[in-house]
């Protein structure tokens, strides 16, 4: 029985302090509090397009960014007072500050930008005539020829050849080479060159070529 009354008596006290709670006055909002919708198109002041893609930035609210559309139109959430920076490649940053005095919840305007063009000085690009004769006559460093001539030497290129890997296309055709050499000769003895009287013919030239010999 007396938990039972202890339990009424808290729900009570909890019922009167949220009353008291709710009859206290609220603060009122301000009228820079309350959001607009602030919309309207950026559109370039000499021809009146639209300027696709304007940067909107608050100042006074550095996180708050919107985007144009590729037809100049924004809308976006603002604040009565705010101030807000339009900006674009190739234009001039524009500023507009939202009225205070003004009343409603939806306001719409027409943001002039003007071009901002940049002037290059004048580049003129002459033919040289003389290329030809000067990179005949270019005279490298003797260290550098000489590094360059011990590079192209042919024992050195075969050399270089023989440590490389194939390539796709190089092992693409060795692949095919052999699979239509397995092709040709199946289910038959593949052929002896021993007996061949053209690999004869080809290993003598070889041997006169001195392809043979012992390279030092």
């Amino acid at each position: 029985m007396k938990k039972a009354l202890s339990i009424l008596i808290l729900a009570l006290a909890l019922i009167t302090a949220q009353a008291q709670t709710e009859s206290q006055p609220k603060p009122k909002a301000t009228a820079n509090d309350s959001l607009i919708q602030f919309s309207g198109f950026a559109l370039t002041a000499d021809s009146l397009m639209g300027v696709q893609y304007a940067h909107i930035t608050v100042l006074n609210r550095s996180k708050h960014v919107a985007y144009a559309g590729a037809d100049g139109f924004f809308s976006l959430a603002v604040h009565r007072g705010d101030t807000l920076y339009f900006t674009s490649v190739g234009f001039k940053p524009s500023v507009y500050v939202i009225p205070t005095t003004m009343t409603g919840e939806k306001y719409s305007v027409i943001q002039l930008m003007t071009r901002d063009d940049l002037h290059i000085p004048e580049i003129v690009i002459y033919p040289w005539d003389d290329f030809r004769r000067a990179f005949l006559d270019l005279r490298l460093p003797d260290d550098d020829l000489e590094r360059a001539r011990r590079n192209l030497e042919r024992e050195r290129l075969a050399e270089a050849g023989e440590r490389l890997e194939a390539d796709g296309a190089e092992a693409s055709k060795n692949y095919m080479r052999a699979n239509s050499t397995k092709t040709y000769y199946y289910r038959q003895a593949p052929q002896q060159n021993l007996f061949n009287p053209l690999a004869w013919a080809e290993f003598i030239k070889a041997w006169k070529r001195g392809d043979f010999k012992k390279k030092d």
